[in-house]
């Protein structure tokens, strides 16, 4: 299973995706710092992200759909499991790139797991001090956190990271 869920599940909470990045990728993440080239290297990359309002489940199902070409193998797992908490969910047609994490979510890079975190409260910064703990590296300063100055959303690792035990 590659959708892990800590907390009782609610439609609110933070999120954090992880890609499978099988060989090098060169990807820009929009207009960020003028739509400057990132080279990363094989590993995993991590995008830390929140839903409040009862948003979670449209924002992860987005997230895992392709504004091109077939969504990530792991959206049909996270239907399921919004549709086993009695969720009525639709993930969407469509999509047109907005967030820094579309671009990553567009790349050749396929969603590995996504770890839920349900709650009320924004915890971004919690997570992706948790993950630079863990060894994984921010990209950029402001990378996909343009509400943290300084701030990284998007980071990468060498190989996969136990962000929940048993994971």
């Amino acid at each position: 299973m590659s959708v892990h869920a800590h907390g009782a599940p609610q439609k609110s909470g933070a999120y954090v995706l992880e890609l499978a990045l099988e060989a090098p990728l060169e990807l820009s993440f929009g207009r960020f710092q003028g739509g400057r080239v990132f080279t990363l290297a094989p590993g995993r990359v991590y995008y830390v992200g929140s839903a409040l309002a009862g948003r979670l489940p449209s924002r992860l199902l987005r997230h895992a759909t392709r504004a091109a070409g077939p969504p990530h193998r792991l959206r049909a797992e996270l239907l399921r499991h919004f549709e086993g908490l009695g969720w009525t969910v639709r993930p969407p047609a469509r999509k047109t790139l907005h967030w820094h994490a579309d671009h990553l979510m567009e790349s050749p890079a396929e969603l590995a797991a996504v770890y839920l975190f349900y709650g009320d409260a924004p915890r971004e910064a919690f997570l992706e001090e948790a993950l630079r703990a863990l060894g994984a590296e921010p990209l950029a300063p402001g990378l996909g956190a343009g509400d943290r100055p300084g701030g990284s959303h998007v980071l990468w690792a060498p190989a996969p990271l136990p962000l929940l035990p048993g994971s």
